[in-house]
């Protein structure tokens, strides 16, 4: 999706809105003001130094003009303690600012994971619209690039008008004493300089606007295409077996090309406009010291109007200074404008994430809990996210103990069925009554395992060690995998090491340590041959037989394990009703 365009008193609402909640509401918050209280009086301290500075630059340059020895002995050892001071300054000032950073990146980030984390989101947030395109990205770089440019840009800002200031009352004071000699006449007046500079940083920062603008859009767009290259490239790392038995290695080369070749045509288009940016930012870097020489020039040369050069050195360093404060936003242009980006892309995170909870507050999804051991379900009809009924079932009731078997072709909403009841999909209406204290578990066709050992697998998603050893291997024999008993402590990528059987067998292994009381099987066992389906469904009706088995299948062998059948009938407009209908036995 594309950035649109945003207003100045937008962009900061929209930092806002993303930074305030560290510093007013989080736990951090004394600590961390404690350590901004510390940076700013470093800061202040640090600005002082700097006026010192240049109050010392005109002595020495005066000391050597004049040629006073004794001045510049005198001006060794105020260059050594001004010069230490700039050292401390300069270098504590950094050392806690990184530290804030730390912290509020820390806080930040458990933030962000929580709102994508809670109850279902991030599945949701893929539902409700595509504005969070790689929310990874978001969460790994976006808040650190979002923390680090607003520091960076606040004591910038904070440090630059501080300077301002100091700068604005010394030119002041030599606005009064110098005059401005034009065509041999004296055309000053109370603070000439800090006008002409207000009009000339006017005019050039307008240029630089007109000519940067573009500059904000393009740096979202490289973050985005970027982005989606490198999810493309993680997509093709774990599809690798399917890639490489289909031979799609030169498809997949040019899709790789085509979504890498977007962010190469986007950083032409950068490199062009930044090109541009340049040679404005140079030719007026250019037009700062002739204004400055424009403007000094007669008085020190013709008519010896300034007290010496190194007076005229001070007045050039307070005139830069003012017209450079006032240039700031001119000459962090660049950076700014990918700051503008960042900030967007977090903020369309957060837009999301209430979207999406507002529709999930909003569902006609009626959720309650029973004390019957049941799930009772009525009047439920399911909506696909563009507002069309996919799904109805008028009454529906899932008693303790059956086995179920729910069948339809394939696209008939027996999924979303599950998904409603699991309540992660918020399109609908009817009531779902769910049996109090009772666990319920779904398992999908392909299952999910982390990174990590067998045994942490198996256990997802309860805390590794939930279970014992023991247990974990009686699980793996009893789903048919006595050769993964010895490597229940062996690290791997198991999505990518187990074949499709071979997952759904740990995933039902998983099921028999959870034991559930309804668990539901999307089509869990179909990657399986018959006879291994066959072998499973005996020892879970033997193993789990007083748990509630839900299956979604195709295969007419599975009727043989269930005792009731709903199927999902085609309706005329387009939808499926879940209607009883008899076994076949």
């Amino acid at each position: 999706m594309g950035m649109k365009k945003q207003k100045l008193g937008e962009v900061f609402k929209r930092i806002w809105k993303m930074a305030a909640p560290y510093w007013t509401k989080s736990d951090e918050k004394w600590g961390s003001l404690g350590l901004l209280i510390a940076n700013f009086a470093v800061m202040i301290l640090s600005n002082f130094v700097g006026v010192r500075m240049v109050i010392w630059n005109r002595d020495w340059t005066n000391a050597f003009t004049n040629h006073d020895p004794q001045s510049w002995v005198k001006n060794i050892w105020v260059f050594l303690l001004v010069g230490a001071a700039m050292m401390f300054t300069g270098t504590f000032n950094v050392y806690i600012q990184a530290w804030i950073a730390i912290r509020w990146r820390r806080w930040m980030t458990a933030r962000y994971l929580s709102l994508w984390m809670e109850n279902g989101q991030h599945y949701r947030m893929q539902l409700t619209g595509n504005e969070t395109d790689n929310p990874d990205q978001r969460i790994a770089e976006d808040i650190s690039a979002f923390i680090g440019s607003t520091w960076m840009y606040t004591f910038s800002l904070g440090q630059n008008l501080l300077s301002l200031g100091t700068y604005l009352v010394m030119l002041w004071g030599l606005s009064a004493s110098i005059p401005l000699m034009l065509g041999g006449k004296d055309w000053s007046f109370p603070g000439y300089f800090i006008a002409i500079a207000i009009v000339w940083v006017t005019i050039t920062t307008t240029l630089t606007h007109k000519v940067g603008k573009p500059l904000s859009r393009l740096t979202y767009n490289q973050q985005m295409y970027d982005a989606n290259f490198r999810f493309s490239l993680v997509r093709v790392r774990e599809c690798s077996e399917q890639i490489a038995l289909l031979k799609g290695e030169e498809v997949e080369h040019t899709r790789l090309m085509t979504i890498f070749g977007d962010a190469v045509a986007n950083i032409f288009r950068t490199m062009g406009r930044n090109m541009k940016l340049g040679i404005m930012t140079t030719a007026l870097s250019y037009g700062d010291a002739m204004m400055f020489t424009l403007l000094l020039g007669p008085a020190y040369f013709y008519y010896d109007a300034i007290p010496g050069y190194g007076t005229f050195m001070q007045i050039a360093t307070a005139f830069l200074n003012v017209a450079n404060g006032f240039k700031w936003f001119q000459t962090q242009y660049v950076g700014l404008a990918s700051f503008v980006a960042i900030i967007d892309r977090l903020y369309a995170f957060n837009n999301n994430y209430e979207l999406t909870k507002k529709v999930a507050d909003q569902s006609e999804l009626k959720f309650s809990q029973s004390t019957k051991n049941e799930i009772d379900i009525r009047d439920l009809d399911v909506y696909l996210p563009n507002g069309k009924l996919q799904i109805s079932a008028k009454e529906m009731t899932l008693r303790a103990g059956e086995k179920i078997l729910i069948k339809g072709r394939t696209g008939a909403g027996k999924t979303t069925l599950f998904r409603a009841i699991s309540g992660i999909w918020p399109f609908g209406k009817g009531s779902i009554s769910l049996p109090k204290d009772k666990k319920i578990m779904v398992l999908p066709q392909r299952p999910y395992f982390p990174i990590g050992t067998l045994a942490e697998a198996i256990c997802y998603p309860t805390p590794p060690g939930t279970y014992s050893r023991e247990d974990v291997q009686k699980a793996l024999s009893d789903v048919g995998l006595p050769q993964m008993v010895n490597r229940v402590d062996e690290v791997s990528h198991w999505n990518m090491v187990l074949s499709g059987g071979e997952q759904q067998r740990v995933g039902i292994a998983r099921a028999m340590l959870f034991k559930p009381d309804y668990l539901f099987f999307d089509e869990a066992t179909a990657s399986m041959d018959e006879p291994s389906e066959d072998e499973l469904y005996k020892m879970l009706l033997v193993k789990m037989k007083d748990t509630t088995i839900i299956s979604i299948g195709h295969r007419s062998s599975l009727e043989q394990f269930h005792t009731r059948l709903i199927f999902a009938e085609g309706q005329p407009e387009g939808t499926y009703k879940f209607i009883e209908q008899v076994m076949n036995k």
